[in-house]
């Protein structure tokens, strides 16, 4: 049965059993043999094509239990990475690399919130000056 799961995935990603091989780094006769019933698949096998195409869900691919891609199936891997670093740390990357992040809907949206914060700020600073410098046009017209 993993050997039809196998096909599925070759079929989904949409590449040859030779662009597979290439991908997961094994001999394309070994793929070949594998597909064709006359060699077992082995655990380097399928660790090969569960790190060479980490959407595919391993429970799916190997007992045929789920969905085989599993939605933000990296996700935690991520999440973990990210509770690492200081909450400034993620920020600076983003907006220090936004150029290459530009076209991403949701970059985008962070990266012109920011950029609206920024110009928030500084306005506020305009208004600021402006509220001293009105108290001082007081205080003279006031003497």
């Amino acid at each position: 049965m993993i050997v039809k799961r196998l096909k599925e995935v070759i079929t989904y990603k949409g590449i040859s059993t030779q662009e597979f091989s290439n991908g997961t780094n094994l001999n394309t006769e070994e793929l070949e043999s594998i597909l064709n019933g006359n060699t077992p698949v082995n655990e380097r096998f399928l660790k090969s094509v569960l790190e060479s195409y980490p959407e595919i869900n391993a429970n799916w691919l190997i007992l045929g239990e789920g969905e085989m891609i599993e939605a933000n199936n990296n996700w935690g891997k991520y999440v973990k990475n990210l509770d690492q670093l200081v909450p400034e740390e993620i920020l600076d990357y983003i907006l220090t690399n936004s150029s290459k992040f530009r076209g991403e809907p949701k970059i985008d949206a962070i990266v012109d919130l920011f950029s609206n914060f920024e110009q928030q700020r500084e306005l506020q600073k305009m208004y600021d000056k402006i509220e001293r410098y009105e108290k001082l046009l007081e205080d003279k017209i006031g003497d």
